[in-house]
């Protein structure tokens, strides 16, 4: 019995060995490659930064902005890095998309990425510098956080046993503080929201967009109640007690429960008290939306039609962000027109960043949206939802203006280093580049007779266009000033209309007849609307609002004004009338207490520099960067060595340096070099070990890949005895063209008890070439050719002749797959596969046949968020001279899997060469019947049933508890389908028809996705006692 379990055991984990040979998964969305990029890089002191062909200009200013970030980090956290730190960047969002250097799908809200094998940082830019020098600092400080608890890679991690989980408001929000420096308005208005409307969470519950925003407010909190020093020992105390609550004692004398329970006391007394300062929008506009009651979070980018009557919107009501129109005055049902991440047009909304206009007469709407490698602008008709696509190969387009006159359309473009306004002539089909220079605009919109543009831009006094980037350098331009310009599109004369350019502004409204421009600005500290005189160009404001506004739509006649209204937590769309008459009865609006605190900042800094005088030759112009400090870190004892107090002096100026000592000025270019491939470790793992039975015996993963991830190795083996008798995969992954390819050597050995209750070891050594045309995010096509050859040895009895098949195996595959994934499977959409495979008898111990299989799945929220209805249903059938066998029974991956009768069903070696088991059909054992033909259904109700079961701001031994309810029915036979017979007794059992119900339990347990199924197998007449069945993995 005991020998049974080992074998038993076996087969297990080569069931589980044998789904890493075939090189693409069953399903999962497509990362496409929609352009081959022709890497270059240069180097600074500390940063390798790689850049497409073409676009040094932006890897120089990635490495200024780098190197300028690392020096702050660096000394505020009193570390300094022990590797140097790869950047990637690309030159937009849907370039960044296509990077190989991580897996999954990056939807338009990353940003950025930070990977951990490498250390790397993966940076998209969006067109706006100053945005794009956050991004850089944001993820850099990620960087030095995985220097600094990791050692840079997460083999490094691994061999140190350091595997500490940074909570992620204490990351994602030291990030925010650092690459902004201080609170933000931005931070502040949220803040004000959650604190007002109740929503403000412990600390310890952060998870989400209020990582970011609520954990940049708890470090600027420290810092203005503690001093920034605290910040610095707060992480390094974190690093050496890898324990939050320690870490917290030991740096405020209090656990985390403690800070927390202050800290949200002290958030209300800031922001209650501005209840009776600022004004609540319902009092100044009326409510058109409610996220609350409809249970999402999103209704923004209101654009109200040229007659007044209805709106458009994005919204995420559904559960997909989608366009929508309604009527204003309420009458009629929300139409939903357009929904993202469905199809190949509308692939993915540009909610970031939303431009949606309507045509002059009121049936067309305008929309800017990801079209495969690209940006495109849809022209939908709002009526029936039909739409055309404009598309010119840009690869970011954002605030879409349909003119007046109805007869051009204006938005901002992304060029490699640049954002510029574009207007495309509807009657000529000609497109246009207004601007044509470096500087960042953004927000336009047009005048009363389409023969102005206003718009926000960063570019000071620069008011000329086509300033190239060989005459400006924008590393020395002040990137974070906003004010508002106008250009006439005949003359292509500019004009800068507001001079304050430390305010932020979005979002812009015009109306000529009356001469005014409406804008919002958080020149008080919270996002209000002010009025622009086009003639005096003096400015008030029109609104003091509690919560930040964006997003204005005033109608032609002047009439109505929509505006997006950040609340409760969410967003919601509100409708001031007769904006223009109305006016603050204060001539400046009152200042929130981070703006006037700021303010108090830069007074006295004023006094304290305006009598200083430099003297230049007291600037050291050839000081290179030092360290702040280098740490010896003890385990045992948790204490830190004394930092380096020589590391510690400050340098009046610092340049950067090149790895050979020559020293690099802001106006000197950077080598450019060409890409090389160069393999490196992502990690290495062994476990070693002994056997009573089979003696030495281990396991090992090891995968490298370049810096791009463009060229992968992956090597693993399950080691026994011999290279004979153990089991191996090599596969190396050719990733940066439109076709992935994989080319894969393996070798599969495995004992096992079969019917006859002997041993016998069977073994399949291939080799097979595959490959991956994807079409968009959601199909591709599979092709591939396999050789495999396949044995089997009886071990007891070693004189019965051995089995041997020789095989080429050609195979064919389709996919489509457009699901959205919940906390513990996909929760909406579907997926399916069509697959065909074939063995000609070329060689004389070949076998004939081909399969055909199916496999579609369907995924139907009920109650979004928390009720899902799954269903699957497969089928397939081997045919030809030698048909195959299906085994239906058993789970994937069943720790405590049964077989009927303790043996595995497998007679001839190609039954282990495909080893072809049709799963869940759960309450049976695995293999409990086979047949050369299959079917399986299977149903499930999912839902949460505890949202967390142990919270907290350390690794949780569970979260996330789901349930379900399941349903699964099936089929295998070879000849003729019968789904029951009757013993000797005439009392019917199942045959051929296998059916089964049951309850389940997923969580994840210290990170592993576990499933616990309580089934019960239908007999014919009765049901079996209840079955528990443990599995890994995720819901089908």
């Amino acid at each position: 019995m005991k020998k049974n379990i080992i074998f038993i055991c076996i087969a297990i984990l080569i069931l589980v060995f044998y789904n890493s040979q075939f090189a693409f998964s069953q399903f999962g969305k497509n990362k496409v490659q929609y352009e081959h990029f022709n890497w270059k890089y240069i180097q600074s002191e500390h940063f390798d930064v790689y850049y497409n062909e073409g676009s040094k200009y932006l890897g120089e200013f990635t490495a200024f902005q780098a190197e300028k970030a690392l020096v702050k980090l660096q000394n505020d956290l009193n570390y300094s890095i022990n590797q140097r730190i790869a950047i990637i960047v690309y030159n937009s969002h849907v370039q960044f998309q296509q990077t190989n250097i991580v897996s999954e799908y990056l939807p338009e809200g990353v940003g950025g990425v930070t990977e951990l094998f490498k250390n790397r940082v993966v940076l998209p830019f969006d067109g706006n510098y100053e945005s794009f020098r956050h991004v850089i600092a944001h993820e850099l400080t990620h960087a030095v956080l995985n220097d600094m608890f990791y050692g840079g890679t997460f083999q490094t991690s691994l061999s140190t046993n350091s595997m500490f989980e940074i909570p992620i408001w204490m990351n994602e929000g030291l990030a925010e503080w650092e690459s902004l420096g201080t609170l933000t308005t931005l931070t502040d208005m949220y803040m004000r929201d959650l604190t007002i409307s109740q929503l403000l969470p412990e600390l310890k519950d952060l998870d989400g967009y209020s990582a970011y925003r609520c954990g940049q407010t708890f470090y600027w909190y420290i810092a203005q109640n503690y001093g920034e020093d605290k910040i610095s020992e707060l992480i390094n105390k974190l690093n050496s007690y890898r324990n939050v609550d320690m870490a917290f004692s030991s740096t405020f004398n209090m656990k985390l429960d403690q800070f927390s329970e202050k800290w949200v006391k002290d958030m209300k007394k800031m922001y209650l008290p501005d209840l009776k300062v600022f004004q609540d929008p319902d009092e100044f506009a009326d409510h058109l939306t409610n996220h609350k009651k409809t249970h999402n979070y999103y209704y923004s980018s209101p654009a109200i039609s040229p007659n007044g009557q209805k709106f458009a919107y994005i919204s995420d009501k559904d559960g997909l962000f989608g366009l929508w129109i309604r009527d204003l005055d309420e009458k009629g049902t929300p139409k939903k027109l357009v929904t993202s991440l469905r199809q190949l047009d509308f692939e993915e909304l540009n909610v970031v960043t939303p431009g949606i206009s309507w045509d002059p007469k009121s049936e067309k709407i305008a929309i800017s949206a990801k079209h495969g490698g690209e940006n495109a602008i849809y022209i939908v008709n709002a009526n029936t939802g039909k739409y055309n696509v404009l598309s010119w190969g840009l690869k970011s387009i954002s605030s879409v203006a349909w003119s007046p006159d109805g007869k051009q359309i204006a938005f901002i473009a992304t060029l490699p280093c640049q954002s510029d306004i574009f207007i495309y002539d509807l009657q000529s089909s000609t497109l246009t580049n207004l601007t044509n220079d470096v500087f960042s605009d953004m927000y336009l919109t047009w005048s009363d007779d389409s023969k102005t543009i206003y718009f926000i831009s960063d570019r000071g006094d620069n008011l000329k266009t086509d300033i190239s980037m060989n005459d400006f350098k924008m590393w020395n331009h002040k990137i974070n000033s906003q004010d508002i310009y106008s250009l006439s599109i005949d003359k292509k004369v500019m004009k800068r209309l507001t001079f304050t350019p430390s305010y932020q502004k979005t979002s812009l409204a015009v109306n000529n007849k009356a001469n005014k421009l409406l804008y919002v600005s958080d020149e008080n500290g919270i996002s209000n609307i002010y009025e622009l005189d086009l003639e005096n160009l003096t400015t008030k404001p029109k609104t003091n609002s509690l919560i930040g506004i964006s997003q204005l739509s005033l109608s032609p006649d002047g009439s109505k004004l929509l505006f997006t209204g950040q609340v409760d937590g969410g967003y919601d769309i509100y409708l001031m009338r007769f904006p223009l008459e109305k006016n603050v009865e204060i001539p400046f609006l009152p200042l929130t207490e981070y703006r006037e605190s700021e303010q108090q900042k830069e007074k006295v800094i004023a006094e304290m520099t305006k009598n200083i005088t430099i003297k230049p030759d007291s600037v050291k112009v050839q000081d290179t960067l030092e360290g702040y400090g280098d740490f010896e870190i003890n385990f045992e004892r948790q204490l830190f060595a004394t930092p380096n107090p020589d590391a510690l002096k400050k340098t009046e100026a610092r340049q950067l340096t090149t790895t050979s000592g020559e020293y690099i000025t802001s106006d000197t270019n950077f080598v450019e070099r060409n890409y090389k491939l160069k393999f490196s470790p992502d990690i290495i793992l062994g476990n070693p070990g002994y056997n009573t039975f089979y003696g030495l015996e281990g396991t090992a993963q090891m995968m490298f890949s370049d810096v791009l991830g463009d060229n992968r190795v992956y090597f693993e083996a399950y080691l026994m005895t011999d290279v004979k008798n153990s089991s191996f995969l090599i596969n190396y992954s050719y990733l940066p063209n439109l076709i992935d390819w994989s080319f894969t050597l393996y070798n599969s050995a495995a004992y096992m008890i079969l019917s006859n209750y002997m041993l016998y070891r069977y073994r399949n050594f291939g080799i097979s070439v595959d490959a991956s045309l994807p079409f968009d995010l959601f199909r591709r096509f599979e092709f591939g050719l396999g050789w495999m050859d396949l044995s089997r040895n009886n071990v007891d009895y070693p004189t019965e002749p051995s089995i041997e098949r020789m095989l080429f195996i050609p195979r064919i595959r389709y996919v489509f797959d457009n699901t959205l994934w919940g906390w513990f499977g996909p929760m909406m959409g579907a997926r399916y596969y069509i697959e065909a495979l074939a063995s000609p008898k070329i060689t004389s111990n070949a076998k004939s046949f081909y399969n055909v299989n199916l496999d579609f799945r369907y995924y139907q929220p009920i109650i979004e968020n928390y009720l899902t209805f799954a269903i699957r249903g497969a089928a397939g059938g081997s045919f030809g001279p030698d048909p195959q066998k299906y085994f239906l029974g058993g789970t994937e991956n069943w720790i405590n899997a049964k077989f009927t009768g303790n043996y595995m069903p497998f007679d001839d070696p190609i039954d282990f060469g495909f080893m072809q088991f049709n799963m869940p059909m759960r309450g049976w054992a695995v293999g409990e019947r086979y047949g050369t033909k299959f079917f399986l259904s299977n149903a499930e109700l999912r839902f949460p049933l505890f949202t967390a079961l142990l919270a907290g701001p350390i690794p949780v031994l569970f979260q996330g508890v789901m349930g379900s309810i399941f349903y699964d029915i099936g089929g295998v036979w070879t000849d003729s389908f019968k789904s029951t017979y009757k013993d000797l007794n005439g009392t019917p059992h199942p045959a051929d028809l296998l059916m089964s119900a049951g309850i389940g339990v997923r969580t994840y347990l210290l990170g592993l996705p576990i499933k616990l199924d309580i089934a019960w197998s239908n007999m014919y007449r009765v049901w079996s006692k209840p079955q528990y069945m443990f599995s890994l993995g995720y819901d089908f």
